[in-house]
């Protein structure tokens, strides 16, 4: 398996760019899946700079409805057949997010209409619960609540701009691939709580050990508390493989690497690596 990193919330390389979004290429077994599209061009940008062609790319999949994950979405370079996208079938609903003063709201969504793009809505195929993509690769949603120390990301909510409801996040899915090394996992946000998601994931592949987890984990604002029960959840799952993107927090991303030392691989944009 090899792993891309298109975009990312740091660079550290010359000539490519960075943003507040994910962006992932992998390759398996001559299957190739573009992992979220960040929130603009950028992904596209660093595919050419580090030698991925995504004319290449057989299947797309959204994590889940945010602006950062799918808003890139638009950008896709055109081919003779654009390839299918996978999303939560709530994934365009109107999403927005308490402002840093908590004195208003701001529009976090997909910042695109289905409508205006033909091309694309004739490729989305909407998914719930569990999706096979093709054989040992499944995308997995609507994951549970069953770890007591996390809760679903605060303060988002859905909805028309009158009537907001919070939002808890149900159309995130995870990227799972079941190789012989065992479950490689990819998530965008992990907005229902990482935990949760490796947890739902073992329950899915009973006997089955996680190998390598690739994910956005939503630690930036949570607790020292919270943080250290995710770190020590992880470490008893012994999992060989642990990338840390996106919005999974500076401070996060370094607790890890602290407690997991060289399990722990801090990648950015920009970022190739082989399995």
């Amino acid at each position: 398996m090899k792993i891309h990193i298109l975009t990312d919330n740091r660079v550290n390389k010359r000539g490519l760019l960075a943003e507040h979004g994910l962006a992932i290429f992998i390759e398996h077994e001559g299957f190739n899946v573009l992992f979220d599209t960040g929130q603009s061009e950028v992904y596209c940008h660093n595919a050419v700079q580090m030698g991925v062609d995504l004319k290449k790319t057989d299947c797309i999949v959204l994590s889940h409805g945010h602006y950062d994950h799918g808003g890139g979405l638009i950008h896709f370079p055109q081919t003779k057949g654009f390839p299918q996208v996978y999303v939560h079938q709530a994934a365009f609903a109107k999403r927005y997010k308490v402002t840093p003063d908590k004195k208003g709201y701001q529009q976090v969504g997909i910042p695109w209409s289905l409508h205006d793009y033909s091309v694309i809505k004739n490729k989305i195929v909407f998914t719930r619960g569990n999706y096979q993509l093709a054989p040992q690769v499944m995308l997995c949603g609507e994951i549970p609540q069953t770890v007591d120390f996390e809760e679903v990301s605060t303060g988002f909510y859905l909805g028309e701009e009158a009537d907001k409801s919070v939002d808890l996040l149900k159309d995130e899915q995870m990227l799972i691939f079941d190789t012989e090394q065992g479950l490689c996992i990819f998530l965008g946000c992990s907005h229902p709580g990482v935990a949760n998601c490796l947890n739902h994931a073992l329950n899915l592949f009973p006997g089955k050990k996680i190998d390598t987890l690739v994910a956005g984990m939503h630690l930036g604002s949570v607790s020292p508390q919270r943080l250290q029960k995710t770190i020590q959840y992880i470490m008893k799952l012994d999992i060989r493989n642990v990338v840390p993107l996106h919005c999974t927090g500076i401070v996060a991303i370094t607790e890890i690497k602290r407690f997991l030392g060289s399990k722990c691989l801090p990648l950015c944009a920009g970022d190739s690596w082989e399995i």
